[in-house]
Formats: structure tokens, C-alpha cells, sequence
């Protein structure tokens, strides 16, 4: 589609961005006059951040948290499954780490972690994301905080060309392709353009990361796992989740999108999934029990890139 033949000013510029988002090197421009998703993300987790937000951002904030009060609570349990998919990560002897969408580190759980690890060899990980302004004030915070950055590397690029991120990455010493690594894509893969077949993330890293390598993975969803003490709850969940998907609109886009649990596991068919299987992050690493599901609902599952078949070769995709 070209500018010419666009049908609106909105599915051109979503058509730039597809077109923008195969090339590792250039990333998808982004409005910096409104609200961002990673901007918000800290107006939730603390509302009177007046330095790392801008009122649109808290404004934006406030609305999630009316339409569905457990969104604090659901950014709270995030952390807390991406620390223990961790801790995880480093007793099977993983040292190195990649966060797809890491958002502002001021609030990476991940940045966090890693640099409180007191092991040998210390453990390192890159965090990538593709806001400008969260790359400044990362930018900032390191120079100003050297040691709380000596074990993490922010880099500005997109989450969604796997193949030339991983190649970039390798080349600049940023990862070691001849060990296993923990990737953390949380949160991120609900925030694709529709056009874009977020299976080739997980896809991709299964075959371009040696065995071994662990992939978690979160995904918005508004079907729960368990069923609900009242059979309401899933017509409640589902109409909070459209309206708390909705509210997104007022960022840059695109809007998250809820996937079924079929999807979901369509997504991580490449992988070997560790116990419990498909979960929710605050179960994580045991089943789901929720009675109660509120939004944001979110699914989680943790997978290990498995052994090759011998005389597989691997695929040479993008």
C-alpha cells in the first residue's frame, strides 16, 4: 500500500511502520507529544512521578486503573514472574539475558535483578525498546549511575525483527550465541500491529538461540484458565478487557490485543514448555487457580529452546 492508495492518514502510517519494523536499524517513528505506553507504565506503579511522566501519561494511567482497578496489582505480579522466571534462568546456570520491550528501566524488574546478583560470573542483560525518550533517560540514568548499570546494556530497537536484532546484538558482543540465554518477552507480543504474525517472535529466537535457551512469554487474554465461581465473570472480564484495551487508544499505537488460549499456544509451538504449562504470572511456576479473573488477565508460560534433530538445519529467516 503506498501513500497514494492508503484508504486513511492512520493505515498508512501502519503500513510504514509493517514495512519499517523488517529492518533492525530502523525503528518505528514515534509520536513524542502524546502518551506512551512505557510512560504510563510508571504513572501505575507510582502516580506522583511527575520526572518520568507527563500529565497525558497519568491521565491515561488513571483511566486504566478506573476501568480495571487490578492494574496496579497486575504490573505488581509481572515483576514478580519476571524475577522468578529468573532466578530460575541463573540455577539452570544461564548468565545472560534479553528483555523484548523492556520499557523505562526505572521500573525493569529485570534491570532490577540482574544487577542485585551476587554470582560468578556475574550475569549480564540487554534490555531493547523502541521509545526514543525511554532510551534518553536510560541513557541518563547510566551516566549518572554507572554502577546500578554495569550489568545491563539499554539498546533502542525494534522487538519485532528478531533475526537482525539477534545478528546486531551478537556482532556488538551483547550476546554469546553459543550459550543459552533467557528471554524475556513480557507483555510486549499483545502490542503488535494486527498485520504483524507475532508466532515468528518466539518462532525466530527458537531456532536462531542454541538449546537450551529459555523464552517467557505473556500475553493479555480475556479468557480464564480456571472457570469462575460465577458464570458472569467471564462476560465481566471480557467487557473490562475491551474497555481497558480501548483506553490504550489515547497512546501511541497499536492497541493491545487479547488472544485466545488457542493463540497463545499456537504462539510457543516451537518450544518445549516447563511445568505447569500455560499459567498466569503471579501462579507461575505452578497452575492457575483463579476463581476470580480480573483485567488485565494475563496468560504465561515459560518454554526451553529444545535439541536439535539430527540433520535439521535451522531456518534463515530474517
Amino acid at each position: 500500500m503506498s501513500p497514494k492508495t492508503a484508504s486513511s492518514p492512520l493505515a498508512w502510517q501502519c503500513d510504514r511502520r509493517i514495512r519499517e519494523q523488517r529492518f533492525w536499524s530502523e525503528c518505528p517513528r514515534v509520536d513524542v507529544t502524546g502518551p506512551h505506553v512505557a510512560r504510563v507504565e510508571v504513572a501505575v506503579a507510582d502516580p506522583t512521578d511527575i520526572v518520568r511522566t507527563w500529565p497525558c501519561d497519568r491521565e491515561v494511567a488513571t483511566q486504566l486503573a478506573t476501568i480495571a482497578p487490578y492494574t496496579e496489582t497486575a504490573l505488581r505480579t509481572r515483576h514478580q514472574f519476571t524475577s522468578t522466571v529468573i532466578e530460575h534462568a541463573l540455577a539452570q546456570g544461564i548468565t545472560q539475558f534479553l528483555e523484548l520491550g523492556s520499557g523505562d528501566p526505572h521500573i525493569s524488574s529485570a534491570h532490577a535483578a540482574i544487577g542485585a546478583v551476587g554470582t560468578t560470573p556475574a550475569p549480564r542483560i540487554v534490555l531493547v525498546d523502541h521509545d526514543p525518550i525511554v532510551y534518553a533517560r536510560a541513557w541518563g540514568d547510566a551516566q549518572e549511575q554507572p554502577g546500578a548499570w554495569r550489568r545491563s546494556t539499554f539498546v533502542r530497537g525494534n522487538v519485532f525483527a528478531v533475526g537482525r536484532m539477534v545478528n546486531s546484538l551478537a556482532k556488538r558482543g551483547l550476546l554469546d550465541l553459543e550459550l543459552p540465554v533467557c528471554v524475556l518477552a513480557v507483555d510486549i507480543l499483545h502490542f503488535a500491529e494486527p498485520e504483524i504474525d507475532v508466532r515468528t517472535v518466539p518462532r525466530r529466537l527458537a531456532h536462531r538461540l542454541v538449546p537450551g535457551t529459555l523464552i517467557a512469554v505473556t500475553h493479555l487474554t480475556d479468557e480464564p484458565l480456571t472457570p469462575p465461581t460465577h458464570t458472569r465473570a467471564v462476560e465481566d472480564l471480557r467487557t473490562d478487557t475491551a474497555s481497558w484495551c480501548r483506553a490504550h487508544g489515547w497512546c501511541v499505537g497499536p492497541q493491545p490485543r487479547p488472544r485466545s488460549h488457542a493463540e497463545f499456544a499456537r504462539l510457543l509451538a516451537d518450544l518445549e514448555l516447563l511445568a505447569p504449562g500455560t499459567t498466569t504470572p503471579g501462579s507461575w511456576p505452578e497452575p492457575d487457580d483463579t476463581r476470580q479473573p480480573r483485567a488485565p488477565y494475563t496468560l504465561a508460560a515459560v518454554g526451553r529452546v529444545p535439541k536439535r534433530r539430527a540433520g535439521a538445519s535451522e531456518r534463515g529467516e530474517p
